[in-house]
């Protein structure tokens, strides 16, 4: 292998200086030599842009954006990493649910509290109006 192959050049159109170990910009992401490594040096498009913060309202994250783009642009963008499922609730009595208190009804497959599993007690749809289960 040539050490030529190993070596990445300074990004700036004027140097390309070749370098083991190039330092990369944390604003333009670009890699630059040793004399060009600071804002000012390679001339970095984003050194006077004004860094902003916004918190997602599904994860809580507070995520970082460059002044030249928008809140809402940042937001699309984000993937929340927990995304949290929609509050599950109970078909009848609208309590919230969770692992230790939610049941599935086996015949009309909804999710109900521990109050509400019986099938009379949560209104199934497999119970008619007799108060009898349908047959299949």
């Amino acid at each position: 292998m040539n050490l030529d192959d190993q070596m990445e050049r300074c990004a700036l159109e004027y140097c390309k200086r070749r370098d083991f170990l190039p330092f990369q910009c944390t604003l333009c992401h670009k890699k630059f030599c040793l004399e060009h490594k600071d804002l000012k040096d390679h001339e970095c498009p984003y050194q006077f842009a004004e860094r902003k913060a916004v918190q997602c309202s599904q994860c809580k994250k507070v995520i970082q954006y460059m002044s030249s783009q928008t809140e809402n642009e940042i937001l699309k963008q984000h993937v929340c990493e927990q995304v949290k499922k929609e509050e599950q609730r109970c078909f009848q009595c609208k309590i919230k649910l969770n692992e230790l208190n939610k049941f599935e009804c086996r015949h009309c497959h909804r999710e109900v509290c521990l109050k509400h599993r019986m099938q009379e007690d949560h209104n199934c749809r497999r119970i008619n109006q007799t108060g009898c289960c349908t047959i299949m």
